[in-house]
């Protein structure tokens, strides 16, 4: 992010959010909404004195609620730009941040401001957010976690930097149970599979085993599924290590008052029996879903999603990084989910798709494109409601009109219309009746 942010040619509008698009590709008219931090970007310095005096404590995003950050505090310790800001919901206005600031950086009037931006294309990475249900006491016992925040707890500068601890009383869990598949591969819930779910179950739990290899670690999954380069042997190694793999479904869990430990009742598939277990600390691997900001940037372009939430790509399998809108590309997990090699790739696919147009200058479409025949128009609409690039709207006089930018000549309109009103251009009725007429002449 440093690198990025030293770079000439790309500036970083953080704590900002795009809240219009209008345009086509070339000529894309972007809104961005510049959130206030109440801190002056070119006068704070970063030193912190704000944040030493700040008396207010409120519950640190980054480590997810596991740590603790001051009202006013900068975002992470990488943060880019390392720019303070200030949480006016908890902020009590004592002003001892004010009186502190020697740049005299901090000024509670500073409002929102927006920004009107010209780009030829656009590329969209919101992102994921995880899955969190009421399964298994996740937000009710103090010591059932997901993935994330125990990312957070292994990590160096992480809030018990890089030791395990539960969240409870601060004690080295000796007993921990993972689960997968928590709210995924469930039709009544969220159908697919979330894909990173395994290999983040190894990966965590090897951490552990390595770090404290006197630890009774037991993975429940209903599919190990780990696809990948290597990734199987490092399924291997896992249970090398003493990592216990039971295939089948955990039904309850139970957390005892005093002690804080979770009783858990399990099923192993081909018995009939249940097995009640013990453990100290349980870490779910939750689904991945659409983030917030993949479901409110497909509102603001208009984008197409697929039915599990994600942006809609043109193709799948053949093109996995152009949209149906030209210009607009998509990259991540905002496309679906993958793992972190599979979205580089797909991050540098999308650079380079939306670098050509830029380079060259120019765009050359071919003008295959649908015309209605307002006089045959029998004003059903269908063309409308079937038109995937949503390029045929009815104008002011009340008939059918095109946007030749949007339209991509697919013809769905002119397969559809009972009336025969819209056609497109260079495939036109007349013109197959003339080539097949050629092609079969009738003998006299």
């Amino acid at each position: 992010m440093l690198e990025a942010n030293r770079h000439p040619n790309i500036e970083i509008l953080s704590y900002a959010e795009v809240v219009e698009v209008d345009g086509y590709i070339g000529n894309f008219r972007a809104k961005v909404k510049k959130n206030s931090r109440f801190v002056s970007e070119t006068k704070c310095t970063g030193c912190g004195a704000c944040t030493e005096v700040c008396p207010i404590f409120i519950p640190n995003y980054f480590d997810e609620g596991l740590s603790a950050r001051k009202c006013i505090d900068i975002a992470f310790a990488q943060a880019v730009p390392a720019i303070y800001d200030i949480n006016r919901d908890t902020c009590v206005e004592c002003f001892a941040c004010v009186d502190s600031c020697e740049e005299e950086a901090i000024d509670f009037s500073i409002q929102d401001e927006y920004i009107n931006l010209e780009v030829g294309t656009i590329i969209v990475a919101t992102g994921w957010d995880l899955y969190e249900g009421p399964e298994y006491g996740y937000g009710t016992y103090d010591n059932v976690i997901n993935q994330i925040q125990l990312e957070r707890i292994l990590a160096p500068n992480g809030p018990t930097y890089g030791h395990l601890k539960r969240p409870s009383d601060g004690k080295r869990p000796t007993k921990i149970l993972f689960i997968n598949c928590v709210g995924s591969r469930d039709v009544k819930k969220n159908a697919w599979c979330s894909v990173i779910c395994c290999n983040l179950s190894l990966k965590n739990s090897k951490l552990i085993k390595s770090e404290y290899p006197d630890s009774d670690i037991v993975c429940t999954y209903i599919d190990m599924r780990c696809a990948g380069k290597d990734y199987e042997e490092y399924y291997r190694r896992s249970r090398e290590a003493g990592i216990v793999f039971l295939k089948g479904l955990v039904g309850d869990i139970k957390e005892d008052p005093l002690t804080k430990n979770l009783t858990v009742q399990f099923e192993p598939v081909g018995t009939d029996t249940v097995v009640t277990m013990e453990t100290h600390m349980v870490v779910l691997s939750p689904a991945s879903l659409p983030s917030k900001g993949t479901v409110e940037i497909a509102r603001v372009i208009n984008m197409e999603k697929s039915p599990d939430g994600f942006l809609k790509e043109y193709h799948a399998r053949l093109d996995p990084i152009s949209t149906k809108t030209m210009g607009i590309y998509i990259a991540g997990s905002a496309q679906g989910q993958k793992e972190i090699d599979k979205a580089v790739s797909q991050a540098r696919g999308a650079a380079s798709a939306a670098s050509i147009p830029m380079g060259r200058g120019e765009h050359t479409m071919e003008l295959i494109r649908a015309i209605p025949i307002d006089e045959r128009c029998a004003k059903c609409y269908k063309c409308i409601e079937i038109c995937p690039y949503n390029a045929i709207s009815v104008n002011e006089t009340g008939h059918l009109e095109v946007d030749i930018i949007k339209c991509r000549g697919c013809g769905s309109c002119t397969a559809i219309c009972p009336s025969k009103a819209i056609e497109l251009t260079y495939f036109r009725d007349d013109q197959y009746m003339v080539l097949i007429d050629e092609l079969l002449p009738m003998e006299n």
